[in-house]
């Protein structure tokens, strides 16, 4: 039913913090953990509660419909959900493939940790030091976002006096209660009566949010380093491809490496690891695709419900947690669309990184032998979910996009 991975994979420098929230979460299974249905079970449990809560939202969603300072205070949260809950839909399905895709990831990391060369364990040290930094950054952000929504709401239930608001929109007037942590629909009208009871459900249903949202993002954001980090390393060997091949040191006035190769086993090795890295890529892309795409028609309008409701939002604890939610929402967006750019420009310059060597100093052969590498290595590596290639440009035109959503919105509402 599900693939296993080994207990050691937890220990992986890489992937530590991000498969302990997933084990958390119940969508990993590793050896050694008893009663291993019961963490399966759990998994499913999380998913379904929260998709059932995240239902609630668009039933919320619609009953406000035409009110646009409530909708829009209810959009954010309920569209983040919503690809949240897509992803966990596809997580399952993909169940078996993702495991596979962390104990080879697993094996090749400890692989390349093995080597001998200073600069391929400083390129190793440093992608491993940048991910775990980014990562409790984001980490961060999103933590204190979302126990910022939770503390205000359980503060204000004390301290907030229900009163009476005239709606002009339906000329009519209910009572304003203290704001719930999120907006979603409940089957019963005096939501005072009843406050802690929905505080209770959308703590919940918050927290299983706040484990797997930062927790999914930065494991995929991992997943793409890990490409990085082996285009990284190939660069550094084309750039100095003396020190990998065996040559005439006297010739060259190179040193003599620890662990040459000739030419033509140089020559195949490294066009193995570029499909390697390529196939890895694309499996990659394959499996976030759909969720991306998602992203990229969503988040501009999540983006712009975001600044929509700080710009009506006078309360300065709600002005200090809009603007946690919009650093958080962009960040997730950067992080993937930063990184795939990333992919695309390492790639590019494996070509221009074998230029750089100093190939001018030895025989034809070795020349002829150098330009078939660059040719080969001349194809681009590129993300693509549907029409939307993954880089930079692709997330400024969300930004912009939600800027121009924002001031048409503005302009609707005034």
């Amino acid at each position: 039913m599900y693939q296993v991975l080994k207990k050691e994979v937890q220990d992986n420098p890489l992937l530590r913090m991000h498969l302990l929230g997933m084990r958390i979460f119940g969508l990993f299974i590793f050896d050694g953990q008893t009663a291993p249905f019961l963490h399966w079970f759990r998994g499913v449990f999380f998913s379904v509660t929260f998709t059932i809560f995240n239902i609630t939202q668009h039933i919320d969603l619609v009953s406000l419909w035409g009110n646009l300072d409530e909708m829009t205070t209810n959009a954010a949260t309920t569209l983040l959900f919503t690809t949240t809950v897509f992803r966990l839909v596809n997580f399952f399905r993909n169940r078996n493939t993702y495991t596979t895709l962390v104990a080879e990831l697993d094996d090749f990391l400890w692989q390349l940790m093995e080597t001998r060369v200073d600069e391929e364990i400083k390129i190793i040290k440093r992608n491993l030091k940048y991910t775990k930094e980014l990562t409790i950054a984001f980490w961060t952000i999103a933590l204190t976002t979302g126990n910022l929504m939770c503390v205000q709401s359980f503060i204000l239930s004390f301290i907030y006096e229900p009163h009476i608001v005239y709606d002009p929109l339906t000329n009519t007037s209910q009572t304003s209660f203290p704001p719930v942590i999120l907006r979603s629909w409940f089957p019963f009208e005096d939501q005072w009566e009843h406050f802690y009871k929905v505080y209770f459900i959308q703590f919940y249903s918050m927290w299983v949010g706040m484990i797997i949202v930062p927790c999914w993002h930065a494991f995929i954001v991992a997943l793409m380093i890990f490409a990085i980090l082996r285009l990284q390393i190939l660069n550094h060997q084309f750039q100095h491809i003396e020190n990998y091949i065996c040559i005439d040191a006297k010739r060259s006035n190179v040193e003599q490496p620890k662990e040459p190769k000739n030419l033509i086993n140089f020559l195949t090795d490294s066009l193995v690891e570029q499909i390697k890295i390529r196939n890895y890529v694309k499996q990659l892309e394959k499996l976030i695709a759909g969720s991306i795409f998602l992203d990229f028609v969503v988040f501009s309008v999540l983006l712009c419900a975001l600044l929509f409701q700080g710009s009506r939002t006078k309360f300065g604890v709600q002005i200090i947690i809009i603007i946690c939610y919009i650093t958080t929402m962009t960040v997730i967006l950067w992080m993937y669309y930063w990184h795939a750019n990333d992919i695309s420009r390492h790639s590019e310059t494996l070509a221009l990184s074998l230029y750089n060597s100093c190939w001018y100093e030895h025989d034809i052969t070795y020349q002829k032998a150098v330009l078939q590498i660059m040719v080969c290595s001349g194809r681009e590596i590129r993300m693509q979910t549907g029409f939307v290639i993954m880089n930079l440009q692709s997330f400024l035109k969300i930004l912009q996009a939600s800027y121009s959503y924002f001031t048409l919105l503005t302009q609707v509402a005034n």
